[in-house]
């Protein structure tokens, strides 16, 4: 064997290894970026306060209607009410608007309860394609009684049935001690989502 062949040959393993290496380099990232988004919880809804987790195992409860302070301004919500009912339901009247499927309403249902990992959440209680306003949890879902479709509790993602995409939407609230603080032009400015 040539001086030549022999360097060939040392270059060419020497090759091989440094792309079986960086093979596997790549492969233990994958494995890694694969478990760390697997094995995460689902990610909490942005902007709500946290009174503890709750436990939601082989539970169905149905949302308990509540009264809260209206004014010109603001809405205020008693956080106990919340807490203690884990999902309750309130209307804010004077404000009017057609879900794009022509169904009208002259008030804005909202709904506000505990996720499982404590966090207080407040949205729209509409199903918009269907026009359902009421929903209950079932175990760590939340789900419309109009037409059956479940929402995780946590972030509100889609899990089945017919509206997974149209979950009730999000609102923004303050905390002020026991006290949640909706702001009515937020609630006045909102918009049926197209469909």
């Amino acid at each position: 064997m040539s001086r030549a062949d022999k360097k060939a040959k040392f270059t060419e393993q020497k090759s091989r290894k440094a792309s079986t290496m960086f093979l596997i380099g790549v492969g233990v990232i994958i494995v890694a970026a694969v478990g760390f988004f697997a094995l995460r919880k689902p990610q909490g809804i942005e902007g709500t306060v946290n009174v503890g987790a709750t436990d939601y195992t082989n539970q169905s409860i149905e949302m308990t209607e509540i009264k809260p302070e209206i004014t010109d301004t603001k809405v205020v919500v008693n956080m106990d009410d919340i807490k203690n009912n884990k999902i309750v339901t309130f209307n804010v009247p004077g404000i009017s608007f057609t879900l794009n499927n022509g169904t009208p309403f002259n008030y804005l249902p909202l709904v506000a309860y505990v996720s499982p990992q404590g966090n207080v959440v407040l949205a729209r209680s509409l199903c918009e394609p269907c026009s359902g306003t009421r929903f209950h949890i079932e175990g760590e879902e939340l789900v419309c009684n109009a037409c059956g479709t479940r929402w995780s509790l946590e972030n509100l993602q889609g899990i089945s049935g017919g509206c997974p995409e149209y979950p009730p939407e999000t609102v923004k609230y303050q905390a002020d001690g026991n006290k949640m603080v909706i702001d009515m032009q937020v609630l006045k400015n909102w918009q049926p989502r197209p469909i």
